[in-house]
């Protein structure tokens, strides 16, 4: 597991001791490289699930909550982060099902031109370019929330803060 970011989370909540660790996946990602689909369950959130793109819940976004999770999906996980953009970690004071709701709050943004468009922040290449691009307002919608957004760019870890 990312051991960098479990330090973080340690130190954060020195000052913050209700900070939980969220790990958001790619369920297509996933499933390619490990031959398995991810299962709702306990810990475990399929983003997509009730909302309109249920449909697609198997191949789209899921939260999962890192102290309810067994190591082996945990390793896997891991793996896949060093293979594919397809893993961010979240560290954030909600629940899961509080997060959850946060995150799909995020997933429809508005364009200039009054139509919207998906914004596909589970994937850490698309993270990081709205982290830079997106208006401060924007920003703040989407990370406000949170403690920090950690995820691998160009091989090297990052986070993204809460807006101040």
């Amino acid at each position: 597991m990312a051991a960098d970011v479990m330090k973080r989370l340690a130190e954060a909540r020195k000052t913050m001791p209700a900070l939980q660790l969220y790990v958001l996946v790619d369920g297509l990602h996933y499933e390619s490289c490990t031959n398995a689909a991810l299962r709702e369950g306990p810990g475990v959130i399929a983003l997509f699930a009730d909302t309109v793109d249920a449909h697609l819940a198997p191949a789209g976004p899921w939260l999962l909550e890192v102290e309810k999770l067994v190591p082996a999906l945990l390793e896997q996980i891991s793996r896949l982060e060093a293979i594919a953009p397809a893993v961010s970690w979240i560290i954030g004071p909600q629940d899961l099902q509080g997060l959850a709701q946060l995150l799909r709050l995020c997933m429809q943004m508005g364009l200039p031109d009054g139509r919207t468009a998906l914004l596909r922040f589970w994937d850490p290449r698309v993270l990081a370019a709205a982290a830079r691009d997106l208006k401060a307002a924007q920003r703040h919608t989407l990370f406000g929330h949170l403690f920090e957004w950690h995820l691998l760019l160009d091989g090297r870890r990052v986070h993204i803060g809460r807006p101040t």
